[in-house]
């Protein structure tokens, strides 16, 4: 009798350890990860250029291509995932992706010549905008989006394991901001048919028009060479007269910063490798490295979008600088690619299973045998 009630304490105990093993695996097929990013970041631009969008422009416009460089990405993922086959190797996994991206877009240079009214509404004149050094901005781009991921899990001993998970990722928020550096000449060209002003549309302006310009001051000076410096000559034509209101030297915007948002839904795809070390019990930290492709669409119609086309005024003929659209507007469609390493914590969520310091890692099931 003492024999039996011995064997059957050992039967219980085993029972138990089994029991408890299995439940020290199951919560090693459910987790979650939490991860930060860093990295770099670059991009690939689909655009309308604003000078074709003035009207009437002489065919002597032109600008830079766009650019952008010096790409930075930081941000964080979140993701729940399970490991649904026997030896917990293959999974799935979802969650939330989250990137600040820095860099500048940049457009070396700027020059339009178009037909615009007068202030008064009294004619037409030319209205030279060009800008005399690269236009640069500060972009932050914020995006969010949801992963869906398949996992393989890799054992290498009880502490140590590799995972690599690839996957779509759906785009549902996603917004640049700007400060730019841009500033603009503006100068202007007129012809008169007897008192009206009219838009003289030659390539080679007539000798008997009127030029508010850098160029045409220079010539002025040679004749009264006594006469105000460039900035004051600008500054008095921008006060009275014809041209009053449509010139200036240096010009900024009135607004120099901003926001673009872009559309939500679209797909990207991302993928990782990472080292997974553990800390205690069901606790892991994770090391690797990422990439990220995310592609976003701006919805905005800038078939007609200039990126500055006239002067601001305030009360009393202040000026108040000039109109300004962000190079983003420019940009019909625009592929992101982030890549760089990532750091972060895995933990495995079945509390029974904290009771248990020592996984076992490839046991099967209670009453399988341990795989190979």
């Amino acid at each position: 009798m003492r024999i039996f009630s011995l064997l059957s304490l050992i039967i219980l105990a085993s029972f138990y350890s089994a029991t408890g093993q299995v439940r020290s695996e199951y919560f090693r097929s459910l987790y979650i990860d939490i991860d930060g990013n860093a990295g770099l970041m670059s991009e690939r631009i689909k655009t309308s250029p604003f000078s074709t969008n003035y009207t009437e422009a002489i065919n002597n416009a032109y600008q830079g291509k766009l650019k952008f460089k010096q790409g930075m990405s930081v941000g964080y993922e979140a993701h729940l995932g399970y490991y649904f086959d026997k030896k917990r190797r293959f999974g799935v996994s979802s969650g939330i992706n989250t990137y600040l991206q820095f860099g500048r877009l940049g457009m070396d240079s700027f020059h339009v010549e178009f037909k615009k009214a007068t202030q008064a509404g009294d004619g037409y004149f030319r209205q030279i905008i060009s800008t005399n050094h690269a236009i640069s901005e500060r972009i932050t781009m914020r995006t969010t989006s949801i992963p869906l991921l398949l996992n393989y899990k890799y054992m290498y001993n009880d502490n140590l394991f590799f995972t690599v998970a690839a996957g779509i990722v759906y785009n549902i928020k996603a917004s640049s901001t700007y400060k730019t550096n841009a500033n603009f000449d503006y100068e202007a060209l007129y012809q008169f048919e007897g008192n009206t002003p009219v838009y003289d549309n030659s390539l080679i302006p007539d000798s008997s028009d009127f030029p508010v310009t850098k160029a045409g001051y220079n010539a002025f000076l040679k004749k009264y060479p006594n006469s105000p410096d460039l900035n004051q000559f600008f500054r008095f034509q921008d006060s009275v007269g014809v041209a009053k209101g449509s010139v200036g030297l240096n010009e900024s915007p009135a607004k120099n910063n901003g926001m673009v948002k872009y559309s939500t839904g679209s797909l990207g795809y991302t993928a990782e490798i990472a080292a997974n070390y553990r800390l205690m019990k069901n606790i892991y930290l994770r090391g690797g490295v990422y990439f990220t492709y995310q592609s976003f669409k701006n919805p905005t119609n800038n078939s007609s979008a200039r990126l500055t086309d006239a002067k601001i005024q305030g009360p009393g003929g202040k000026d108040l600088g000039v109109t300004y659209n962000s190079l983003l507007s420019e940009v019909n469609s625009l592929n992101s690619m982030n890549y760089g390493i990532t750091i972060g914590v895995r933990v495995y969520l079945n509390k029974t299973a904290w009771k248990y310091m020592e996984p076992d890692m490839d046991r099967v099931t209670p009453e399988g045998p341990r795989a190979k």
